[in-house]
């Protein structure tokens, strides 16, 4: 029983077990379409055959946790994100695209990692981190990506930038490494794409291209024998009759890159590199002398469909586009390729074939056999049924996938392998033949659980009640008897992970979920406790009082029957802070907040509003005597009511603006204050009867400043 589930499989569970998404994951499951800041919530990729990514940013992203890989900066990591992707091909074409000149992507001074493992216990695959002064943009080409393993891509700044960017990712069956010379060319089996990661050296036989396209030799243009800059060399056998065609492009998303080709036919075979004859020649690139642009001969080139120019010499004339005619082959004949970087610069390409035409290659093929189901723990066959119609097979490679208790093999098999977890697998088949041929194929398979000869899973469940009433800071920690790690924990349903503790709850009952590794389940229940409710109650005697008059305030709280510290806020005006009851002269309307808080730092507050009205004014008397026998009318002075808190200053002049007396900070209800007697304060001596002139500015208890001015008339 073969597999392939319809559902995606979300990226925070293991490499094992994806496939428990299955038990929790409705018919309307789909790709993630936002990158997300946490590694075990992966932003999923699916398909990576032909991926490039839209939309994706690192705005809002916050940090991981995770320790910053070895070529970024110990700050690189504020605003990082996360994406993951399995892949089914061994080769990888991974581009990254920040800001540019050419793009509209923001994100600058990218700083990238690719990693494998498990979020918690990650293996750093390759990194890499690129300054402000430069091109957001860097490619990689792997050759030795493990098939079905789980990978996981993260993206970050260097400096905490954040913007835009896009990825995008090809996958491909790799070939041998180049060779630059005809004779020991990489002979191609099928039809598989792959990408070349660079073009440097001529190999040994530099002028393997002479009398071709590629040495310069058309109108106006020298003859050069050093034919070859940058190459490579690769032939085939064609197994069907039909047409083939062909696409390169750059590794570069430079539009001037140059590559340029040529197809030799070779009568003899595959190594009749000394009697080829030429069929196909490429060399369009700059200066052309036709008048067309040089963008249509350059970058993209190849032999496509609808095309009937066999040959494009040097420049770009009139009617040259990059491409030539395809090629019509017969079972049996041999070719040779070479492609040639121009620019020099270093960079390979990438090919995709077409046309209807087959190579001649072996087949590489196997089936899966088991006795009962695909289970974990149970011996499952596999059987190569790989054939060869040309030369014999030599090598046989597998790979079975994780959990396998023999991974990677070599031999014809057939091979009795075990899994000790449940989950899909993708398990691999690479045959070589003698000439070098190298053809794969991939097969999935679903391990299904295998718990029925295992001791029960069992589940128990430790709440920790809340510190407070409403705290949010519960937890449950989860504790596993039997059953086969690791395991996988889910609070109501939700996000697997691998802790088995989940923290900062409210008060509720909860349902947790744990699964192994082999499948096996268990489900318990659990409720999470909270203190009583700390409830304060405040009232006073009077809820309005006269400005300067005071009242009670009283205060009650339940649970009664703990200690508690009474703290109230403001204390302005309050006899205590830190008592139960206290008395008040508000200083003004007032909200006094009483927050009472237990021993177990639990609190409860309440709020009253006093509210304090009234006018605020001074009397002061119009008239005073110098005679010694009117005892009471020999001083002047200010009084008011309880709402004055100080006088802050008391002046008097004469009609002259004479200062005569001046009193700062006067206590009104302070009997040590006498007044002004009716004498000059510099000299000590008697005014003249007379009119006079005084300014009193009084500060009163609700923070107000007013000035008050009046005359008083000196008499004898």
């Amino acid at each position: 029983m073969y597999v392939s589930s319809p559902f995606v499989y979300h990226s925070y569970l293991s490499e094992d077990m994806r496939w428990i998404l299955l038990m929790f994951c409705s018919l309307s499951c789909g790709y993630m379409t936002q990158a997300q800041d946490d590694c075990l919530r992966a932003a999923e990729l699916g398909d990576i055959t032909s991926f490039c990514s839209q939309g994706f940013s690192n705005v809002g992203a916050t940090a991981s946790g995770v320790e910053p890989p070895t070529c970024w900066g110990q700050d690189d990591d504020q605003s990082d994100v996360w994406l993951t992707f399995v892949p089914r091909q061994p080769g990888l074409l991974l581009s990254f695209f920040g800001r540019r000149n050419n793009g509209d992507e923001t994100l600058e001074s990218a700083a990238f990692a690719l990693y494998t493992g498990r979020c918690n216990g990650l293996t750093l695959e390759d990194c890499e981190r690129r300054d402000n002064n430069e091109d957001d943009v860097f490619e990689r080409v792997f050759s030795d990506i493990e098939i079905g393993t789980r990978y996981y891509i993260r993206i970050s700044s260097s400096d905490g930038d954040a913007g835009t960017f896009q990825i995008c990712l090809s996958s491909f069956s790799p070939v041998p490494d180049p060779s630059q010379d005809c004779l020991t060319g990489v002979v191609l089996c099928d039809k598989s794409s792959f990408v070349v990661s660079n073009l440097v050296g001529a190999g040994l036989v530099t002028n393997e291209a002479v009398g071709s396209c590629l040495d310069g030799s058309s109108p106006g243009m020298p003859r050069n024998d050093e034919t070859e800059t940058g190459s490579a060399w690769y032939r085939w056998t064609a197994e069907s009759a039909g047409s083939l065609t062909f696409t390169l492009t750059p590794n570069s998303d430079d539009s001037s890159e140059d590559l340029d080709f040529a197809i030799f036919r070779l009568p003899g075979g595959l190594a009749d590199c000394d009697g080829k004859e030429l069929v196909r020649c490429m060399a369009s690139g700059e200066n052309g002398i036709g008048g067309d642009p040089d963008d249509d001969c350059l970058g993209p080139t190849g032999l496509r469909a609808g095309e009937t120019d066999e040959f494009e010499f040097a420049g770009c004339d009139r009617g040259d586009n990059n491409f030539l005619a395809p090629l019509d082959v017969q079972p049996g004949e041999s070719y040779a390729l070479i492609v040639n970087n121009f620019s020099q610069s270093g960079l390979g390409f990438s090919i995709e074939w077409g046309g209807t035409a087959e190579l001649e290659g072996p087949e590489a093929d196997f089936e899966i056999l088991a006795q009962d189901n695909f289970e974990c723990d149970r011996a499952i066959t596999f059987q190569s049924l790989s054939t060869s119609s040309g030369d014999p097979i030599v090598g046989f490679e597998w790979d079975f996938g994780s959990g396998a208790n023999m991974r990677r093999v070599e031999g014809e098999g057939p091979f009795d392998i075990i899994y000790e977890s449940i989950g899909e697998r993708l398990a691999v088949l690479v045959v070589e033949t003698s000439r070098g041929c190298r053809v794969t194929q991939i097969q999935e398979i679903n391990i299904e659980p295998c718990c029925e000869d295992l001791a029960a899973l069992e589940l128990s469940l430790e709440p920790t009640a809340l510190s407070c009433f409403a705290a949010g800071d519960g937890s449950i920690t989860a504790n596993i008897t039997n059953g086969s790690p690791e395991f996988l924990f889910s609070l109501d349903l939700g996000p697997q992970q691998f802790e088995n503790e989940f923290t900062d709850l409210a008060a509720g009952l909860y349902d947790i979920d744990v699964i192994d590794i082999k499948g096996c389940e268990a489900t318990a229940s659990v409720e999470v406790t909270e203190p009583e409710e700390i409830v304060v109650t405040t009232s006073s005697l009077e809820d309005l009082v006269e400005l300067g008059q005071g009242t009670e305030i009283m205060s009650s709280f339940t649970p009664s029957d703990r200690p508690v510290i009474y703290t109230w806020t403001p204390p302005d005006g309050l006899s205590c802070s830190d008592c139960p009851n206290p008395s008040v002269i508000p200083p003004g309307t007032t909200t006094y907040t009483l927050t009472v808080t237990d021993e177990d730092g639990c609190i409860g507050s309440d709020d009253i509003t006093i509210g304090a009205e009234g006018s605020k004014s001074i009397l002061a008397p119009n008239i005073i005597s110098l005679s010694a026998g009117d005892v009471a009318n020999t001083t002047f002075e200010v009084t008011g009511n309880d709402a004055v808190e100080i006088v802050e200053t008391l002046v008097v002049f004469d009609r002259w603006g004479g200062q005569l007396y001046k009193q700062d900070n006067i206590n009104i209800r302070d009997g040590s204050f006498v007044g002004w007697n009716g004498r000059r304060a510099n000299t000590g001596t008697t005014v003249n009867p007379g009119v006079y002139v005084w300014l009193a500015q009084v500060r009163f208890i609700d923070g107000d400043v007013i000035n008050f001015s009046g005359d008083i008339t000196v008499v004898d």
